[in-house]
């Protein structure tokens, strides 16, 4: 049965946000030439893994939400569920590759991430 039960809509616009700056900072490790392979590799994934997650969370239990489904599934061992903590460990390791490439080539942080 379809539950109506969902997150909450600033959950949902903050994670599409970060889906579509991930790509966005793939596209542009592509076009400036670096790591072209694993910029390629993020699109792909951060373009499959909403897909996958919203194919496998349209049929769910009554009163039970995308989180509570895909924690549930993940604990049983499903692909799908597995297939998505690995692309959301992998985009977090991107965007931490990212940030310590930038902090590293400048020597220091940005003017507004500093504590100064």
């Amino acid at each position: 049965m379809y539950s109506t039960e969902t997150l909450p809509h600033w959950f949902w616009l903050l994670y599409y946000s970060l889906m579509l700056l991930t790509i966005a900072s793939a596209f542009f490790s592509i076009i400036k030439q670096r790591g072209r392979w694993w910029a390629l590799l993020t699109i792909i994934v951060a373009l499959s893994i909403p897909v996958v997650g919203l194919l496998n969370g349209i049929y769910r239990e009554q009163n039970q939400n995308e989180l509570e489904q895909w924690l549930s599934h993940l604990g049983t061992g499903e692909l799908w569920a597995l297939y998505l903590l690995f692309g959301y460990i992998y985009v977090i390791v991107w965007w931490g590759l990212l940030i310590r490439k930038r902090v590293s080539r400048h020597g220091k942080l940005p003017r507004q991430f500093r504590r100064e």
